[in-house]
């Protein structure tokens, strides 16, 4: 008999990954948490709703929790009447969202007295991925917990093992301080092009060729449309990352003044290219013949 599987937090990324869950035969059990629409639509596909996180846990097998940072997962999970006090002995609890892995691993010692699993499993990829189950899953803990909960995790992505619980945490950040530093240098460089008169298409299309290329500039539209004012909810999610990984550093002693400038960078707004004419384009590029010409004339 399959899983049954509890679901919390059914936002932007959330939703499609529950979607990919029950539209494998999977019975999931879903409840309110901030917008009613998303349990809707996980009613229409066979879902059944339950008024609180701690019902969702005790109807189920799997808990996957998918919430914004810390605190809003602790509030769900820890303290008397929340989550861990209402599952079941043997259920598995895997935390799907980019959180502390210190928060992870204090998570795990409550559920452990418990003789309740805890699996971190962080996502990488954006909506569209969650959509076709084709997200990074990175996965801290138990081995064999993890061997249990693989066909679940499997219906939304491609599992990497990381190694003990919170590993999973430290991974996705490694992921998130590269892309945010990637993100600030392509907007800086496109944007000093721009002001030289170069064309913003003609610049990303060279760059994709090139040796700037990176996951930004080959989704450089949907990037574009994360920096806009007032930006999505997921836009502030980057600085919570930092904030993280930043945390960790600072007690380990090692310095990182690039991921510490992006998130200065993002706490002041979002990233906008340039308003200016554009000279540049391929139509205006010199053609050797004139060249010649113009060797001829000096």
């Amino acid at each position: 008999m399959p899983e049954r599987v509890g679901f919390i937090g059914l936002g932007d990324i959330g939703l499609p990954m529950a979607k990919r869950v029950i539209t494998h035969g999977y019975e999931v059990t879903v409840c309110p948490h901030r917008r009613r629409e998303p349990v809707e639509e996980m009613k229409k596909l066979g879902a059944r709703e339950v008024p609180t996180a701690a019902a969702a846990a005790q109807a189920s097998d799997i808990i996957i929790t998918m919430l914004r940072d810390d605190a809003d997962t602790g509030e769900m999970i820890l303290g008397e009447g929340r989550l861990l006090e209402s599952a079941r002995a043997g259920s598995v609890l895997i935390m799907m969202s980019t959180l502390s892995p210190a928060f992870c691993r204090r998570v795990a010692e409550a559920a452990e007295s418990r003789g309740i699993g805890v699996l971190d499993a962080p996502v990488t990829g954006t909506r569209l991925r969650a959509t076709t189950g084709e997200l990074g899953i990175m996965v801290g803990g138990d081995w064999q917990l993890l061997e249990r909960c693989r066909p679940i995790l499997e219906t939304m992505g491609k599992i990497t093992y990381c190694g003990e619980l919170g590993m999973g945490q430290v991974v996705k950040l490694v992921n998130n301080i590269a892309l945010m530093i990637n993100l600030q240098g392509a907007y800086e460089a496109i944007s000093w092009g721009m002001m030289n008169g170069a064309d913003e298409k003609l610049l990303v299309e060279l760059m994709k060729t090139g040796t700037a290329n990176s996951w930004v500039l080959q989704n450089w539209e949907f990037v574009k449309s994360m920096n806009v004012d007032p930006p999505p909810v997921t836009f502030y999610l980057g600085a919570k990352d930092l904030d993280y990984a930043l945390e960790i550093a600072r007690g380990l002693g090692q310095p990182c003044p690039l991921a510490e400038l992006c998130k200065e960078r993002f706490l002041a707004g979002v990233m906008q290219l340039p308003q200016v004419p554009q000279r540049g384009g391929s139509g205006d590029l010199p053609q050797r013949n004139s060249r010649k010409a113009g060797r001829g004339r000096s």
